[in-house]
């Protein structure tokens, strides 16, 4: 019984891990939050390999990059970027968006990214 759960947890997490697996292709974005423009032209576009349609768009700089993230889970989109130059983690939420073509937007923001 406990190998069985053993087995359940090790082979649940590593699940978890093969979802979170990138494909970066170049492409086309911009980054709109209250206003500002933050990515316009060329970038980096993430597809998440998890079946949801999960992306992140980087911004093409030498001295770092803004870079905004569109989690879908369940038909609920929700947008993350990274609110500073360089940080490291998409910590700060845009909250619930919806579909516009290829940009997800709301009130604050919009996150597009194109071929």
């Amino acid at each position: 019984m406990k190998r069985a759960i053993f087995l359940f947890v090790v082979l649940g997490v590593a699940g978890l891990f093969a979802g979170d697996t990138v494909f970066a292709k170049p492409g086309k974005c911009m980054l709109v939050i209250d206003g500002k423009t933050y990515i316009s032209g060329k970038c980096d576009i993430d597809m998440y390999n998890d079946g949801t349609g999960s992306f992140q768009i980087t911004e093409l700089r030498k001295k770092g990059a803004y870079f905004a993230q569109v989690l879908i889970d369940q038909g609920t989109a929700l947008g993350y970027w990274n609110g500073t130059r360089n940080a490291t983690h998409a910590h700060s939420s845009l909250g619930e968006m919806t579909r516009d073509g290829a940009c997800w937007q709301n009130d604050r923001a919009r996150i597009c990214a194109w071929k």
